[in-house]
């Protein structure tokens, strides 16, 4: 009997630890959420109404049923991720990547607290991790080849889709994503494509007949690709910035020229990469209509044919970013095409479907972030490094070489 008793006051003590280890992760990921609700709603009262005369209520924000969710679930993701994954490493005796495709995916059902809306939204975004993730690994492990420019591929079919639903069929689409198109394009409103791509008519309409613009449309495509390049500019200045600062502060202050001559080539290859996809897929647009000369609505393959071609321009980004471009991507299209197949009745809503799909991208995710720290974004790896700690599991593989260029963006 007496030799039990260091044996289990071992246990005890393991346990205190884990106890507090997992409540200091709940209390962390919670605060985080709370500030990050808090700030958001500041910040955007104050850009939709940047003259008021104090800043919103922040306690009122805080203390709604909306923010308890959003910390909620930031706070029991970790906290549920680290208990199932340490009590599966002491009943298993392993600590193999199973451990953590387990713990990732039980602890992705913790994402049933938060708002069905937003819960939809992380849960695509989530999904286009996962897949990345994992075509990622299996590349990496051997199990199938890597398809030059294949992310090159993905994009442009993307594009291809997208361009359509802005098109012809915006409910396909998240508002605030058709909006910001909308604005990225700076001459395209609702009501214009409203009169020349969707409500039917009796003849063809020319794009200045409907105030698009008065020159011919290859000289405003030049013009509207040079005038786009400031508004694109200011967009990815600070995209590229985020992660130096963050993650980069050392290497910045020992070689700050080399890292701003990089931070600056970055920002001018994304901003013509933009301004190029958007003038692109309105030059398109606009050919194919003058060579149809049929009055509205637009044929369906116009504004694809378009889409298709305008992603071509994400060659102007280096590969991994246009890895990452197609992931975010991902997400829209998944939406959109979610929405095309409720619209033909050829989709049925689950409830609580979102949940699960969530759970499921997470087992890639976590076992992504655990054993194959690579097939992961940079920024992605460090948001899950401050809510989920540190690896504990990480397989060790020989490091490539980077090129400078390659840390930053």
């Amino acid at each position: 009997m007496d030799g039990d008793e260091p044996q289990e006051t071992r246990q005890q003590k393991k346990a205190r630890q884990l106890t507090t280890q997992i409540v200091k992760r709940f209390c962390k990921g919670f605060g985080s959420g709370v500030v990050l609700y808090a700030g958001v709603k500041v910040v955007s009262a104050l850009l939709r109404n940047p003259f008021r005369e104090r800043i919103p209520g922040v306690l009122k924000e805080i203390a709604s049923t909306d923010c308890l969710r959003l910390a909620g679930f930031f706070g029991l993701y970790p906290s549920v991720y680290e208990l199932v994954r340490e009590v599966l490493q002491n009943i298993r005796d392993k600590k193999d990547g199973w451990n953590n495709c387990i713990a990732g995916g039980l602890a992705g059902l913790t994402i049933i607290i938060e708002d069905p809306t937003r819960r939809q939204v992380v849960t695509l975004f989530a999904i286009a991790r996962a897949f990345g993730a994992l075509i990622s690994t299996l590349v990496v492990r051997g199990k199938i080849p890597y398809i030059e420019y294949s992310e090159t591929l993905l994009f442009c079919l993307c594009c291809g889709f997208l361009v359509y639903a802005v098109a012809l069929n915006p409910r396909l689409l998240f508002t605030g994503y058709y909006y910001s198109v909308l604005k990225w394009s700076r001459d395209y409103t609702d009501q214009k494509l409203n009169t020349l791509f969707r409500n039917p008519g009796e003849k063809f309409l020319t794009c200045s007949e409907v105030g698009l613009h008065k020159d011919s449309c290859t000289k405003h495509a030049i013009k509207d690709f040079f005038h786009s390049i400031p508004a694109f500019a200011k967009l990815y200045f600070p995209i590229h910035l985020t992660p130096v600062v963050i993650f980069r502060r050392k290497l910045l202050l020992e070689r700050p020229k080399r890292v701003l001559k990089s931070l600056l080539k970055n920002t001018v290859f994304s901003t013509a990469f933009l301004a190029a996809m958007v003038m692109l897929a309105k030059y398109v647009i606009c050919l194919l209509r003058n060579f149809h000369q049929r009055p509205p609505p637009l044929q369906t393959h116009v504004p694809v044919v378009a889409g298709l071609v305008c992603g071509l321009s994400v060659l102007f980004e280096r590969a991994n970013r246009r890895k990452e471009l197609s992931l975010f991507l991902i997400p829209h299209t998944l939406y959109a095409l979610y929405q095309w197949g409720v619209q033909r009745k050829l989709i049925k809503h689950v409830r609580y479907s979102s949940v699960a799909l969530f759970s499921l991208s997470m087992i890639s995710v976590m076992h992504a972030y655990e054993r194959e720290q690579d097939s992961l974004s940079m920024l992605f790896n460090g948001l899950l490094k401050y809510f989920v700690g540190e690896r504990n599991n990480l397989i060790e593989r020989p490091k490539r070489t980077r090129k400078f260029s390659e840390m930053f963006g």
